[in-house]
């Protein structure tokens, strides 16, 4: 215990942690503010260095009168860890031990100090002086620890509004001074939002006094509600309840009727709809069938994407009775997706958001509105999911992913060069801009996943990474294999843990990885990888005694079964289920007919599963390899996996309108001959349903053994001033 008057300051691996004024001096003299939990942590651990402390005890120290969750501390972990700068595996100062606690590993040095001691006297060797931390912008989200006065009144995410403010006070001024940028200012960002769910996809009205967006789940085809809130101080009010799968507001061209995109995963015909809901509330009405992104371009004319064949989408305008339909623009390849556009003022040009033939965003696409040509492509090299133009047609803003960072961006029309406008550890999600021109709109926040475990004892965390997803869990469960990145769609390294001990190492150090699948003997690893936009697959022992080598050009989806590679093959214009030898000979078409997504394979090689169109219905199939039968699915079900033993199959369920998260069908299929998939959710003793969908799923040797993953978001809406 520090005694009367004087407090102790810590000095560990370059680092100081100030105790006088509570933050955290870099080695290079920086203060880093910490939000009051971690720096809590932090000071608990730094007192107790090299001791093993377990979570209880930490737990109820720094939380002395709140009931919290794990969680919360594993996230006061991850703030302290982007503080000090340990990546992926990088244990110099924290080393987790699963299921127990944590340990200061560094060698710390206690330093008693006076309280009033100028800041000066406590920096490092070298600092002069010590300067205010820049300004943060306000807060993003309601605090954990503040009564919620909002209408959103659901769980609270465990990435709280300090971890947000503190990540921009951290590193979005420095981003800026570092670019040098003069466009956009963090400092002058305004929150139109305050909520404890995620508030994305914003849309602004005609007359710029009304805010559009979805609360909820934050991905594309999430679960959300749709909410509008007068500008600039109304209350946001939601004008739905949750629906299953939504995207694309848009506000009528009188502001009085919002429409959204409804996808009900092929339960009716058509799955793809536009409904519109009253913004003085009222119940949802179907506007348009077979429709999405629906955008007013003139009363009574519309801009919309609609499916050809398959999942083939396309865009087209007609009025809003489908007459006077013309073609705009629709992919080359059969599983190509346009899912958004945009008009410019103009009436000249379309901006286009599309998906690849992979189903992964790419960079947009400028086409002329007259249909004339497909156009090209514009923006930065990247995923690009949203886009505007200013009110003269001459800038076209983006919100795009590169290098695993969402930013947004801009460029002159039609053939400027496309600049990035907004920096730092945060995410801007979507962009609007306001009537005026200048200003934009975009949702800004951050995620976390992490890689659970659920066994007989409950389900836990096991991993302590930023982005950690995809797991492989061995056949006892004893080790588990997942992806690591430095941001939500930064590229990602496979790691290994193993369980009983809680050593973690990387397992293909240096490589980028999309997807992988581990050899049921985990003597080998196969994973695809995008080399200079191309897709390949690649093959590589665990024990490294070989170095990796490349075995397709053209494909993805790599997965064992049966002694074989099973994977998807590219095509011009249709992608195709093949199989290989693990050296890349044998190679053999297992379908005459094309598919969508590859899911997974028997640990046999005998059964597999792939999404595809069959009667112009998308659903999941189950077919038997070699014997030219199948099995469809009906199309509630999305993804699959079989257990190592392929005694179970899992599948995952999306409802419509759905108020819960996606859940696995846990399919016993020992004694038949083929899958026997139950055609409802009581189908007796052999069905059970896990609280997880297989996105991120790995069965283990029982239903009640099993790793997933955990995603959180939190997202607000900012308003950000333009200066150029």
């Amino acid at each position: 215990m520090d005694q009367l008057g004087t407090k102790t300051d810590y000095e560990f691996g370059g680092f100081r942690l100030d105790t006088v004024m509570q933050v955290l001096v870099s080695p290079a003299g920086e203060l880093i503010a910490l939000p009051g939990r971690a720096y809590d942590v932090l000071r608990y651990l730094l007192e107790r260095p090299g001791e093993l402390v377990d979570k209880a005890s930490l737990m109820r120290t720094v939380w002395p009168s709140t009931v919290v969750e794990d969680n919360n501390l594993n996230q006061c972990i991850l703030v302290l860890r982007r503080a000090l700068g340990e990546s992926a595996g990088d244990r110099r100062f924290i080393l987790t031990v699963p299921g127990r606690g944590f340990k200061l590993v560094a060698p710390v040095r206690a330093i008693p100090v006076t309280e009033d001691t100028s800041p000066a006297d406590s920096l490092p060797p070298g600092s002069a002086s010590r300067s205010p931390p820049p300004p943060a912008p306000p807060p993003i989200a309601t605090s954990p620890e503040r009564p919620l006065d909002r209408p959103v009144r659901g769980r609270l995410l465990v990435i709280g509004s300090a971890l947000v403010a503190i990540a921009i006070l951290a590193g979005v001024s420095a981003f800026f001074a570092q670019r040098g940028s003069s466009v956009t200012q963090p400092t002058e960002y305004q929150a139109l939002t305050d909520l404890s769910e995620s508030a994305t996809a914003p849309t602004i009205s005609a007359d710029g006094k009304m805010l559009a967006f979805i609360v909820g789940d934050p991905r594309f085809l999430g679960a959300g509600r749709i909410y509008v809130k007068s500008l600039p101080d109304g209350e946001p009010e939601p004008l739905t309840k949750v629906l299953g799968s939504i995207y694309g507001p848009a506000f009528s061209p009188d502001d009085s009727q919002v429409a959204f995109t409804y996808f009900n995963n092929g339960r009716t015909d058509p799955a793809w709809n536009t409904l519109t809901v009253p913004t003085a509330g009222g119940r949802p009405t179907l506007l348009l069938g077979n429709s999405a992104g629906l955008t007013w371009i003139a009363p009574h004319r519309l801009l919309y994407s609609e499916i050809g064949s398959g999942i083939h989408m396309g865009l087209v305008t007609s009025t809003d009775e489908r007459t006077d339909r013309r073609q705009v623009y629709f992919p080359s390849h059969e599983r190509g997706m346009a899912h958004y556009s945009y008009l410019s003022p103009d009436r000249r040009a379309v901006l286009v958001v599309e998906m690849d033939r992979t189903g992964a965003w790419r960079r947009c696409r400028v086409v002329p509105f007259d249909g004339s040509s497909p156009g090209s492509q514009v923006g930065p090299t990247g995923s690009c999911t949203s886009a505007a133009w200013s009110p003269d047609s001459r800038w076209m803003y983006f919100s795009a992913t590169v290098a695993g960072h969402s930013h947004l961006w801009r460029q002159r029309y039609p053939d400027g060069k496309p600049q990035q406008i907004t920096f730092g550890p945060t995410e801007d999600v979507g962009v609007a801009v306001m009537p005026n021109g200048r200003s934009l709109v975009t949702s800004l926040g951050l995620q976390r996943q992490s890689v659970w475990l659920h066994d007989r004892t409950g389900e836990h965390p096991v991993t302590s990474d930023a982005i950690a997803f995809a797991p492989w869990l061995s056949t006892d469960a004893k080790r588990l294999y997942f992806l690591v990145a430095s941001a939500s769609a930064a590229p990602a390294t496979l790691w290994r843990l193993d369980l009983e001990q809680g050593q973690e190492a990387p397992v293909l150090p240096g490589l980028n990885i999309l997807s992988y699948d581990i050899s049921p003997d985990e003597r080998e690893v196969v994973f695809s990888v995008e080399h200079r936009g191309e897709m390949q697959i690649w093959i590589a022992p665990l024990d490294h005694h070989l170095p990796p080598r490349l075995i397709a050009h053209g494909a993805d989806q790599p997965a064992f079964g049966g002694g074989w590679v099973f994977f998807r093959r590219l095509g011009e214009k249709e992608n195709h289920l093949y199989r290989m030898q693990a050296d890349g000979s044998a190679e053999q078409r297992i379908l005459d007919f094309p598919i969508l997504q590859f899911q997974s394979v028997s640990p046999t090689g005998k059964w597999a599963a792939v999404l595809a169109v069959m009667d112009g219905q998308v659903a999941t199939a189950i077919l038997g390899v070699g014997k030219g039968t199948f099995r469809w699915v009906r199309a509630g079900y999305w993804a699959s996996r079989w257990a190592p033993d392929g005694r179970d199959l899992y599948l995952q369920t999306q409802g419509s309108f759905r108020s819960a998260p996606d859940e696995t069908l846990v399919v016993d299929l020992a004694g038949s001959a083929a899958p026997r998939i139950p055609q409802g959710m009581t189908a007796g003793s052999s069905l059970n349903i896990l609280p997880h969908g297989t996105e991120g799923f790995a069965p283990g040797p029982d239903p009640d053994t099993y790793a997933f993953t955990r995603t959180d978001w939190l997202r607000n809406i900012y308003r950000i001033p333009l200066h150029q």
